[in-house]
């Protein structure tokens, strides 16, 4: 292995993100919701989430929790992310705040959202409105006091519940049921919502992938279908961030089932997706994340990870872990000596990546844990030659000074690590 290469893929795991066994804790999809009239979420009884409200309603405004935080907490899942609908008009929202020393930034105020910046806590408080023309991600709007029409142009049902502060969940479109019942149904038409907005496409998937059952929406289905087409022209950042957070569900196999039917799958990865490997992954009895599923889809071809991550504007550094993970350069029958060798080369995270994912591809009777238990327990060895140690022995500064302390290393590597300093100087050095 290249030293080069090698000292790359390790550079990027200073803290290490090895996978877990898989815990059997899962909530299961039947559960029912939480009665968040006796169990409130957290955040509903912050200060900051007080004082926020209380900034509002003391400019004249009716306010109400409302998209996602509401939909989790009747999950029963934590929120970080806290939205507020209200019928005041953007500058009376700005006044309110700044008269209660609440910070107001207009991160949208075309559209009609503040966000309030309270403590370490921000909330993004949207005026009620109507959108009148779609242009892709945004719409021309109108404002109104009207919640059921607000409620009408948002994209699922059980995103359109809103919470009233004393408790009270309003549900205009039925999202209660669909949320019980874990059916992902777009409000409305689906052909018009998608229609409005591309994107909610991949968002039907994804919202599939984490909160539907065995019953997908036929519309949705149909309309997504439909549009499948049409996703090129949406912008590839949206679309990154979409695949990333389906792909980083806990059961994200069925929505990419429904993806690969749909024509939504290939449509995105511009290439036909066989979904064997990616099942076989999540099959392991091991934690992986999205870009190891990522890789998966693809069947670990480095060249169409390396297209499609870049088309889609990865991060330099996760371009990088796709590359290096794509490696190959794990074996089966590795003994603990080749394996801290290529420990040694590779780093903890790409020799586990490697592991799993030759492991999704020899199918899960191939028990790797061994390997990442290994990689776990690594500890990397310092190499005991430096350059100034070189320098010392009179060899003269430049590539040839490179290529030496490259060759050491390769030699102390095949070594097991075992010779000395004196050894290899006295090996590589023999006049000096």
């Amino acid at each position: 292995m290249c030293r080069r290469a090698s000292k790359m893929a390790g550079s990027s795991i200073r803290k290490s993100c090895l996978p877990k066994i898989k815990s059997s804790r899962k909530m299961p999809k039947s559960a029912g919701l939480v009665d968040i009239s006796d169990c409130p979420p957290p955040w509903r009884s912050w200060p900051e989430t007080n004082a926020v409200i209380s900034a509002l309603q003391d400019e004249g405004g009716v306010v109400r929790f409302v998209g996602g935080c509401v939909r989790d907490a009747l999950l029963g899942i934590a929120s970080e992310d806290i939205d507020i609908a209200t019928d005041l008009l953007p500058g009376a929202v700005m006044q309110g705040l700044e008269r209660a020393g609440i910070e107001a930034l207009p991160t949208g105020l075309d559209h009609g959202t503040i966000t309030a910046v309270c403590g370490k806590r921000h909330f993004e408080i949207t005026t009620l409105r109507v959108d009148l023309v779609g242009h892709g991600r945004h719409a021309d709007i109108a404002f109104t006091h009207d919640w059921e029409v607000d409620a009408e142009r948002r994209d699922f049902t059980f995103n359109a519940l809103y919470l009233d502060p004393t408790g009270e969940l309003i549900d205009p479109v039925g999202g209660l049921a669909d949320l019980k019942a874990r059916h992902v149904r777009f409000i409305g038409n689906a052909d018009d919502r998608i229609r409005e907005d591309r994107l909610r496409v991949l968002r039907y998937f994804r919202f599939f992938a984490r909160f539907g059952d065995d019953n997908p929406d036929a519309a949705a289905l149909k309309a997504c279908a439909k549009a499948a087409g049409d996703l090129g022209a949406l912008s590839v950042e949206r679309v990154q961030k979409e695949i990333l957070l389906l792909l980083a569900t806990e059961t994200p196999l069925a929505a990419l089932e429904l993806m690969k039917e749909t024509g939504v799958l290939e449509a995105i990865t511009g290439v036909p997706v066989n979904l064997s490997r990616i099942a076989s992954l999540l099959s392991l009895p091991v934690e992986s994340d999205a870009l190891l599923r990522f890789a998966a889809l693809l069947h670990c071809d480095k060249d169409e990870v390396s297209r499609l991550s870049a088309k889609l504007r990865f991060s330099n550094k996760h371009k990088e872990r796709l590359t290096h993970m794509c490696g190959k350069n794990i074996s089966r029958e590795m003994d603990e000596r080749d394996q801290a060798i290529a420990l040694y080369w590779l780093g903890k995270q790409t020799f586990a990546d490697q592991a799993i994912l030759l492991w999704a591809e020899l199918t899960p009777e191939c028990d790797f844990r061994q390997y990442l238990d290994r990689a776990e327990r690594w500890q990397r060895p310092p190499f005991p030659v430096t350059g100034r140690d070189l320098l010392t022995h009179g060899v003269a500064e430049g590539a040839a000074l490179g290529q030496l302390l490259n060759d050491m290393e390769i030699r102390w590597v095949e070594s097991s690590f075992r010779l000395t300093k004196e050894e290899l100087l006295r090996e590589f050095l023999p006049d000096a």
